[in-house]
């Protein structure tokens, strides 16, 4: 093409262009800085990663361990088709997912639930095996009948309790039990003397139960011999499968009301149709079809997707509040990076704005390396946080949890919300700074004279509004100031005393932040009283703002969380403390037995020689509280014991068993129905003065029969005692048919209402020797068991962990060392997050300012300055930044901190009269741990920085 005339215009590019031209060359200077710069860049690139590795892989697990819609079926059904569980009595509606949303259908919007269909020759009284018949015929298609049960069985005199799945393999479920070794098993015979054939899974060969050859274990009391003739993967819903046999091992109970589950077998779908269709009959039913092509929301029932719309919006607020953090932290993290960074390249930008580079270009200069950082190391966050999660779940999956026994579940959209946010955070950070370039003053940066300008009195006044108005939020959530003062504002900030604390601190804070600028210029005026570096870094401070305001700020947000939070937790803890009552006497230990099996004394002590193991004996009171393996299943009469106080009668201290809807509960003070325990102890006489250390004329009344009252008054006491009638069976509320046997003045000992005293009765609250009449005829039971040493000195740990060892599953043993703090590990987490913190914003502002003061620094040592000096200097610029964003981050937390104190201890509970009581609350406000983080923290970062400095700058001939 010939050119064309030499005074052709030359056209104008359109303003697209121009933005994306702009564009272009800051994304390439970007890229070159990163390079030219790896120690600032890569502290950028950690910062916005680590936060965003935390989130991502927090989501990704959080996503696996919520397994519902299709990935439940493989631990749901197998290969099968459909899992059906019933029938209820009631006709039911469901979502696509039964355990996601299910409910009962209304009769015509009365609040009636009619009753379901009855099923064809289902009979009620029978397990799922015997009718898995009418199920098939109900659903058109062969059904594989399923349950659990539990079995018990001894390992090397260690009892091992095994969750049992009664399911026949033959059937063909994959993924629900694979055969890994051997073969399936036959269908146990119903003769108790014949051998059950079983397969053991993994989990049951990790507690030792033999892999091969016969054991004998304990169904609902039944005992049976097992033998071995396999292995098997197979997947329960709320634990770990330990043995898999192909029927029930032994008899139903028949108080089991018939319900079961059936796995709907062969090609056929289960349509939604038909899940309707089975609800009428009262069934609940998980469908392959239905989870992986569930229906619209029009067809399914209101209050249904009302629960599902539920649900959904709750993990997308709790995504959703995730990434909002991600957002605060990161932008807090990186932005004195970014404001020392853009103070580092000023003589450059008013280079470029000399030779016409106009204000959006330089900003775009900023950006561009916030948005080259931030895409890096969001990127390599969240593949990192991927990858941790996997760790995670793969090591779970060693242990006995189940939370993360679902598929994995890597969600790409969520992850890339993640990786935006991360993203956003970083160019946010960057720009504050980036705006400030539009003030740049050229001949000022150009002559190397730099100072900010007078801080706005606009975010001055924006930063006064939201303090006050998070003022007011914290004193409304403490009653300082009546919520109702709120207005409108009450109903969009909740009711809560400690939703509006929260509220009101995060807001308070989000103030502070705002108010920065010009608590420093307060600073830099008080510090003419420092000494020499103090006051020249005080003054540094105040005079570049822009630099150390987003240092400064970061500090104070992080120390004020962690004041606010240390604070409600410290004081929480010490209500806690308050309220704790001891189990027994200090350095003994209590054993609780939670199987039906009695425990072997002679077995603990082969367990741990040189112990004293002594059952507790109690009155037996009402057996369907402590039956293991079955319950009564008709109609029985309980004994009972009562402390009868002056105005009361014997009825009354039943409560609600005698007299229905009545509680008094001045009458409920001791006695198997009151208040609390419901514990009567019946003791020999020798072990129970041992616990009580009385005076002789006291254990002498004790060993003739009175009766040890907690907090009782007076010398005798009304006791009495006698049955009533419970019957299981029943619909509606029965007579109970009471019988007083006993009710009669005795010998009363009276102990004061202490701490220690009830840990001298066990938790008791009332106590008789064993030979007392007021006792003779009651039925007892060993509800625990003491173990001590015959010195009186506390119970190893050696031995505890022996007992246990022998107690197996089935049981747990404690020593009573007092008040323990269950905390002391998120606080030593918190003290050491936020400190490591605290520290990267201080030594990272300290660093990047001692670079930008690379030119003062030679002619300090032109002029003679050592290089103790010059680290006096970089010790005092990293001290008091710190110590100026401690302490204002302690005084501002501290308002929200003591706030938040107040609702979360006034609701207390008194521990000996298993009351609720109104207190004042309690106020603990941690200053050791405040001290560690306020002090020594800021002396850490000044010696760290003192450190830094090694050799002497270069001196050169400065331009004039």
């Amino acid at each position: 093409m010939p050119p064309g005339p030499a005074d052709s215009p030359v056209a104008e590019p359109s303003r697209f262009a121009q933005w994306r031209s702009s564009w272009s060359v800051a994304l390439r200077m970007a890229r070159r800085d990163v390079r030219r710069h790896k120690g600032r860049s890569a502290l950028v690139v950690v910062m916005v990663l680590l936060p965003t590795l935390l989130l991502s892989a927090v989501v990704t697990i959080a996503y696996t361990s919520d397994v519902k819609g299709a990935e439940k079926i493989p631990m749901t059904m197998g290969s099968g088709q459909a899992l059906l569980e019933g029938p209820d009595a009631s006709a039911a509606v469901q979502g696509p997912d039964p355990y996601q949303a299910f409910g009962y259908v209304s009769d015509d919007g009365e609040g009636e639930v009619p009753p379901a269909t009855p099923v064809p020759g289902y009979d009620p009284g029978g397990d799922p095996f015997e009718n898995a018949g009418a199920v098939a015929r109900l659903v058109g298609a062969d059904v594989a009948a399923l349950d659990e049960y539990g079995l018990r069985t001894t390992v090397d005199d260690r009892r091992v309790s095994l969750q049992g799945l009664a399911l026949d393999g033959r059937t063909g479920l994959e993924g629900k039990v694979d055969l890994l070794s051997g073969r399936w098993p036959a269908t146990p015979p119903s003769d108790p003397a014949a051998t059950v054939e079983v397969l053991l899974t993994p989990y049951a060969l990790s507690k030792g139960v033999p892999g091969s050859g016969t054991f004998t274990g304990t169904v609902d009391g039944t005992t049976r011999t097992f033998e071995v003739v396999g292995t098997a993967g197979a997947r329960l819903d709320y634990s770990q499968a330990g043995v898999v046999t192909a029927g029930e091992p032994v008899a139903r109970d028949a108080g089991s009301g018939g319900i079961g589950r059936w796995i709907v077998l062969g090609d056929d779908p289960v349509t939604w149709d038909e899940v309707r269709e089975l609800n009428g009959y009262g069934f609940r039913v998980t469908s392959r079809a239905v989870l992986e092509d569930p229906p619209s929301v029009d067809r399914l029932d209101p209050d249904i997707a009302g629960q599902l719309a539920g649900d959904d919006r709750y993990t997308s607020l709790l995504v959703g509040l995730g990434a909002a953090m991600l957002l605060v932290v990161t932008t807090l993290l990186v932005g004195p990076a970014f404001a020392v960074s853009a103070a580092r390249q000023r003589r450059t930008l008013a280079l470029a704005a000399s030779n016409g580079a106009h204000t959006p270009m330089l900003r775009r200069t900023v950006l561009g390396q916030a948005l080259v950082l931030g895409a890096l190391s969001a990127v390599a966050g969240t593949v990192l946080g991927v990858g941790a999660a996997w760790a995670v779940v793969a090591w779970t999956r060693t242990t006995d949890d189940l939370t993360l026994t679902g598929p994995f579940d890597v969600r790409p959209l969520v992850l890339g919300a993640v990786a935006l946010a991360a993203v956003a955070s970083t160019v946010i950070a960057a720009l504050v700074p980036a705006r400030r370039l539009g003030r740049l003053d050229i001949v000022g940066v150009m002559r190397g004279q730099s100072v900010s300008p007078r801080p706005s009195r606009l975010v001055l006044a924006a930063g006064l509004l939201l303090a006050v108005v998070g003022a007011v939020l914290t004193l409304a959530g403490t009653g300082v100031l009546d919520s109702s003062a709120l207005g409108p504002l009450r109903g969009f900030v909740g009711y809560s005393s400690e939703y509006l604390v929260t509220i009101g601190a995060v807001v308070l804070i989000l103030g502070s932040l705002l108010l920065v600028p010009m608590l420093l210029t307060a600073v830099g005026r008080l510090g003419s009283h420092l000494p020499t570096s103090l006051r020249m870094s005080a003054r540094d401070l105040a005079r570049h703002r822009a630099r150390s305001a987003p240092s400064v700020a970061a500090v104070l947000a992080a120390v004020a969380g962690l004041t606010f939070g240390l604070t409600g937790l410290s004081s929480d803890t010490e209500q806690n403390r308050r309220e704790y009552v001891p189990s027994t006497l200090p350095g003994e230990a209590v054993l609780y037995a939670f199987g039906p099996e009695a425990v072997d004394d002679s077995a603990l002590e082969a367990a741990a020689p040189g112990l004293v193991v002594d059952p507790v004996t109690i009155l037996s009171g009402d057996p369907s509280n402590y039956a293991y393996d079955s319950a009564p299943q008709e109609p029985y009469r309980v004994q009972f014991l009562s402390l009868v106080p002056d105005g009361c009668s014997v009825q009354q201290t039943l409560g609600g068993v005698a007299v229905e809807g009545q509680f008094v509960e001045e009458c409920l003070v001791a006695g198997t129905q009151a208040n609390g325990s419901g514990m009567v102890l019946a003791l020999p006489a020798d072990q129970l003065l041992r616990r009580l250390d009385l005076s002789d004329a006291d254990a002498a009344r004790v060993r003739a029969g009175a009766v040890v009252v907690l907090g009782g008054r007076g010398s005798t006491a009304e006791v009495a005692s006698g049955s009533y009638r419970v019957d299981p069976t029943a619909e509606q509320p029965v007579a109970p048919d009471l019988k007083v046997e006993r009710d009669e003045t005795v010998p009363a000992l009276a102990l004061p209402r202490t701490k220690e005293n009830s840990g001298r009765l066990l938790g008791a609250t009332l106590a008789f020797a064993a030979d007392s009449p007021a006792v003779a005829g009651l039925d007892t039971r060993a509800g625990s068991w003491t173990v001590r040493m015959e010195d009186g000195s506390p119970v190893p740990d050696a031995a505890l962990e022996r007992i246990q060892q022998a107690l197996g599953d089935e049981g747990n043993i404690q020593r009573e060392d007092g008040f323990q703090r269950d905390d002391r590990l998120v606080v030593g987490i918190l003290l050491g997050v936020f400190s490591l913190l605290i520290l990267v914003v201080t030594l990272t502002s300290t660093a990047l300012t001692l670079a930008e003061q690379q030119t003062d620094q030679a002619t300090l040592a032109a002029l003679g300055a050592t290089r103790g000096t010059r680290r006096v200097m970089a010790a005092a610029q990293a001290f008091v930044l710190a110590a100026v964003g401690c302490v204002l981050g302690v005084a501002v937390g501290l308002v929200p901190g003591i706030a938040i104190s107040k609702p979360l201890t006034t609701n207390g509970y008194d521990p000996l009269t298993f009351r609720s009581v109104d207190t004042p609350g309690v106020l603990v406000i941690p200053w050791l741990a405040l001290l560690t983080v306020g002090v020594l923290v800021p002396v850490v970062a000044a010696a760290l920085a003192a450190a830094g400095i090694r050799r002497a700058p270069q001196v050169t001939r400065r331009a004039t």
